[in-house]
């Protein structure tokens, strides 16, 4: 693989590795890497050794039952964490101390105590970058619309909807990811998929949440499991603005892209909605301005993304993109594990609400 060029310095890729399969992401990534050359994938780790030869027929990369064994190795330099929610902060930890940056898949932890300690990890190993790819603000359309907001076009945020429904729970099963199912690992909708929703808001608003409260219902009928199928959560915000969130594993499987997601905000001048159209290049946002400097106060924007395979196609390209580098160039991630502790804490109050 050809060296890469960062101005006048000329670097080689990252050495990339993988640690946990039994994840739906590792396969859903895949295709991303042929697009970055930037990173090198090495080496996978996976303690189920039946299950990690078997994956190795489709990765084909040095394989390891202990992620110890490949932190030990020189020439990986970052390492992707899909392993059970209540191990990443361990691991995070092993690999920083092995001096390895850190990308940890949302929400990196199974609870508050292990957000708090990939904190406390980062504050130990300031030079390493730890990170995790909350890729919706690097959507196309969330570049769009954060100049709409920080150009004022709708005037201050006082309203906020989102939704992000995913079809049941049986996918965790038929992607060997049976942990899932498990509220103690944080595998319910509204831990493991309304994080998404919780980052963006925060990152939009440059607010904080100061309350959150809910309902859920579920499990209803199989696989069995002790998560929620949906779950709905209002919250406000330090800055005024409430929001709505709808989060569940609760659609068919003949859903158009198995997905159903959905953002918008109102605001004192106007608003804004988008349907995301899931591993699409076409995407719509609808804006209503009354700006003075808008001509137009009703405009329907087309935003067409890089088409590509992989988690997410472009945003998740642009997330890894900006994450390798950050490590190149030596700055700061643009999500910190500040944003992650925020995002988990969140949650944890959501949860906690419904006692």
């Amino acid at each position: 693989m050809s060296s890469l060029h960062f101005g006048t310095i000329v670097v080689e890729p990252l050495g990339l590795g993988i640690i946990g399969l039994h994840h739906q992401h590792p396969r859903w990534y895949h295709p991303l890497w042929a697009y970055l050359p930037q990173y090198k994938p090495l080496a996978i780790a996976e303690p189920d050794e039946k299950f990690l030869k078997n994956e190795n027929e489709f990765f084909k990369l040095d394989a390891y039952s202990d992620y110890r064994k490949l932190l030990e190795r020189e020439d990986i330099d970052v390492v992707i964490i899909w392993l059970p929610h209540s191990q990443m902060p361990d691991a995070v930890e092993a690999a920083a101390t092995m001096g390895k940056h850190v990308i940890v898949e949302k929400p990196c932890a199974a609870n508050v105590e292990g957000a708090e300690k990939i904190m406390r990890v980062a504050k130990e190993h300031p030079q390493i970058k730890i990170s995790a790819p909350y890729c919706w603000r690097n959507h196309p359309v969330s570049v769009k619309i954060k100049e709409i907001v920080r150009e004022g076009l709708i005037g201050e945020i006082t309203a906020m909807e989102a939704r992000l429904n995913a079809d049941g729970a049986y996918r965790y099963i038929r992607d060997n990811s049976q942990w899932m199912l498990k509220a103690s690992e944080g595998g319910g909708p509204m831990w493991n998929l309304g994080v998404h929703w919780i980052d963006y808001m925060r990152w939009l608003t440059t607010s904080e949440v100061q309350h959150i409260s809910g309902v859920i219902n579920g499990p209803l009928g199989k696989p069995k499991r002790n998560i929620e199928d949906n779950s709905q959560a209002v919250m406000n915000f330090a800055n005024g603005a409430i929001a709505m969130l709808d989060i569940s594993y609760g659609i068919t499987a003949s859903y158009p892209g198995e997905r159903d997601i959905y953002f918008a905000a109102r605001g004192t001048l106007g608003s804004f909605s988008w349907t995301p159209v899931w591993n699409k290049s076409e995407n719509y946002l609808d804006l209503v301005s009354e700006h003075p400097e808008v001509e137009k106060h009703v405009q329907r924007i087309r935003i067409i993304s890089r088409r590509m395979e992989g988690y997410g196609g472009q945003m998740g390209y642009n997330w890894l993109s900006n994450f390798a580098e950050n490590i190149l160039k030596n700055t700061q991630p643009e999500i910190t594990p500040g944003d992650i502790l925020a995002a988990v804490k969140t949650v944890d109050r959501f949860c906690k609400s419904l006692n």
